[in-house]
């Protein structure tokens, strides 16, 4: 007899969604199906799902299973997608809540570069010519999806603005193998928390990879520009799999990032956990994020500084083009005309009113003090 794992879905019966909702059949491997497991074991004996966590969480896991289902009917269709290079990819890495999707929105901008657009890392496939998205199914489907969300969650969008067209960030790739600091984010899940600890993420990159030589098969010359904040997790893993990876990390003084971060995950995790109560996410997110930073220099000390580079959140606000210009002097890339003026209309675009950051937070809300922030960010900042 088949286990439903408290209302989101038995393990067969979220296979079957997936199916349905992809139209494919093949998953590919089933190295994935251990992080699945402990995902729903921690789910049902932890979060305390309400009845609308476990909608969202059904939700979550199917669209990661058919994902993966897109990626693997891809990869058989396009077997040439192994040879597409990818070449000196830029990642833009850091705590969350530091700037780094305006500045990846930023690079991502110029002409030369490319990245994941929200409904490719959804449904992974060559990347169509722009006047042909409005005829593809998969394109349309996720439009409709987060213009809906743009119009009902305006508040959360003011704090992290999506659309079907941005670029966004790549754990909706990374959570094809069931390793993603995403669940993380939306629940009270220690089980899965620790699991995910132990994790060497090298196959799930290598993974990552076939994923953008997929999507890039159509632009093979153009520069990637990926962005994370669970990247700071495995930088070796990427050096691994991309030994000529560009690193931009972005930083901004803890104890705000934090306080902002504590917020973002609240409003994102729509109250779907009762044991991710705010003393929780506060609790849970700054071990986590605290972690990953120290990772994350542990990492950087072990690799060549040249691959390296700082951004203060500060400096950005206040330059932000002159912040871009920085970045490709650094890594030795042309700062074209066409590149410049990408950039700068990208910029006065994100000004706009639906996508202008407004947000208040506290740590005191999330019953965090500013000594416990100082003291676990203390030897990594």
């Amino acid at each position: 007899m088949t286990h439903d794992y408290d209302g989101i879905g038995s393990l067969e019966d979220l296979h079957q969604a997936a199916r349905k909702r992809s139209g494919y059949d093949d998953f590919g491997s089933d190295d994935y199906l251990e992080g699945l497991r402990v995902l729903l074991e921690s789910f049902e004996q932890e979060a305390d799902l309400t009845p609308q966590g476990k909608v969202i969480a059904r939700k979550m896991i199917i669209g990661a299973l058919a994902g993966r289902l897109a990626s693997e009917a891809g990869f058989a269709k396009y077997p040439e997608h192994v040879d597409v290079p990818i070449e000196r990819p830029i990642f833009v890495v850091g705590l969350t809540r530091t700037g780094s999707t305006a500045l990846h929105r930023l690079l991502g901008a110029d002409p030369a570069h490319q990245g994941a657009e929200m409904w490719l890392a959804e449904t992974p496939q060559p990347r169509p010519a722009r006047d042909k998205w409005s005829e593809n199914k998969d394109f349309v489907r996720s439009d409709a999806f987060y213009r809906a969300r743009q119009r009902d969650e305006a508040n959360l969008m003011k704090v992290h603005f999506m659309g079907s067209e941005e670029v966004e960030e790549c754990w909706r790739l990374l959570q094809q193998t069931m390793l993603s600091t995403a669940f993380e984010t939306v629940a009270y899940l220690p089980s899965y928390s620790r699991w995910l600890a132990e994790q060497d993420w090298t196959d799930t990159y290598a993974r990552y990879k076939k994923n953008l030589q997929l999507i890039g098969l159509n632009d093979p010359a153009r520069r990637w520009v990926l962005k994370s904040p669970s990247h700071v997790f495995a930088i070796d893993e990427i050096m691994t799999v991309f030994p000529d990876a560009l690193f931009v990390r972005t930083f901004r003084d803890p104890q705000t990032s934090m306080a902002s971060t504590f917020s973002l995950v609240e409003q994102g995790g729509h109250g779907m956990s009762k044991a991710f109560d705010r003393e929780a996410i506060g609790r849970t997110q700054l071990d986590l994020w605290s972690r990953g930073n120290a990772q994350f220099n542990a990492a950087r000390a072990r690799n060549n500084p040249d691959q390296f580079i700082d951004v203060d959140y500060q400096d950005f606000i206040s330059d932000a083009v002159g912040t871009v210009e920085q970045i490709y002097s650094k890594f030795d890339m042309p700062f074209t005309d066409a590149a410049r003026t990408a950039v700068e209309v990208s910029h006065q675009a994100s000004l706009a009113d639906h996508r202008r950051p407004s947000h208040t937070y506290a740590l005191e809300d999330f019953g965090v003090t500013t000594a416990e922030v100082d003291a676990k960010f203390a030897a990594t900042v």
